[in-house]
């Protein structure tokens, strides 16, 4: 093989790897997705046209809704396929009771650095205390931030979530050190055809919760940020269970079909919580907010009102 031929070869083959990093992700909008009730479309609509908080803190821009009224104060926290309008249909239904803060997390790594800049927000808001409700990666931020910061803390739920664990990484440690080097178009296109494959069926095959979904994968959430909620979902910390946590009133929220939470692990968190009262969702999924948000949000309102 002569030298010439040989760099035309190289040169070809680099080409062919910058061109198959250089794929856009696929953008689409929740309206060109949602093929559902118009009323959820425009409610949803008119919730993100709603002026956003922001607020920097170690160089991170955390972006958060303000809004309601009433003596208790919530804080809403999404899960790793989320933001802070995925709560939209409880925020509508609440913000005449309650205070409410709703945040999306920035690119952090850790649940230390998710766990300051929540309370970074709550120090800008001037709010001493709220109820925690996280779903997910944030019902498992949630815990830290319960084990951590009790005192900034009134309730708490813990909604279609996990507790410490060793599985996850496990499962998914080999698939973290990938993920890096993968293009993000490729990311997002296997995230958004594990929500078609898994997700979506178990919750219902609603309209709403697959919009949402693949619209977080198609351009709304980068590749920096999911690997940051990856690196937190895989992260491990050990609970001190003093008495101050065990007294902060706690609910657990659960779908008895949950693909993303496995049986064991939500036999676990019930067993570290045994003071929690527990309500469980049949055959709803892992976003039972999305596709059953008139008794998701009447269980949210009687435990967070009581």
């Amino acid at each position: 093989m002569t030298k010439k031929r040989g760099a035309y070869i190289i040169g070809s083959i680099l080409i062919l790897i910058i061109g198959f990093y250089s794929i856009p992700v696929k953008k689409k909008s929740f309206s060109e997705y949602y093929q559902g009730d118009n009323g959820i479309q425009e409610l949803l609509s008119n919730f993100r046209e709603r002026p956003l908080q922001s607020l920097r803190y170690q160089n991170k821009a955390w972006h958060y809704v303000s809004l309601g009224k009433g003596k208790k104060t919530l804080l809403f926290l999404h899960g790793m396929g989320g933001a802070y309008d995925i709560w939209f249909q409880q925020i509508n239904e609440l913000k005449t009771d309650f205070k409410i803060i709703s945040l999306t997390l920035p690119t952090v790594h850790s649940l230390e650095e998710a766990a300051n800049g929540i309370i970074q927000v709550l120090n800008e808001e001037d709010i001493k205390k709220v109820c925690f409700i996280g779903t997910s990666m944030g019902g498992y931020i949630g815990q830290y931030f319960l084990d951590k910061h009790p005192d900034r803390l009134e309730k708490i739920v813990l909604g279609n979530t996990f507790p410490p664990n060793g599985f996850f990484i496990k499962q998914n440690g080999g698939m973290r050190k990938i993920v890096p080097f993968l293009p993000e178009w490729l990311v997002m296109d296997n995230f958004r055809k594990n929500a078609s494959t898994n997700v979506i069926p178990s919750s219902e095959n609603s309209k709403l919760v697959e919009a949402y979904l693949l619209e977080q994968y198609s351009g709304l959430m980068s590749k920096r940020q999911f690997i940051g909620r990856f690196d937190i979902v895989l992260e491990h910390f050990e609970m001190n269970n003093n008495s101050n946590v065990r007294y902060i009133p706690k609910l657990i929220i659960e779908s008895d079909n949950d693909p993303l939470i496995t049986k064991e692990l939500r036999q676990l968190l019930k067993e570290n919580f045994k003071e929690a009262e527990v309500f469980t969702f049949s055959e709803k999924g892992h976003f039972p907010y999305l596709n059953q948000p008139k008794n998701y949000t009447r269980v949210l309102f009687d435990f967070l009102s009581d």
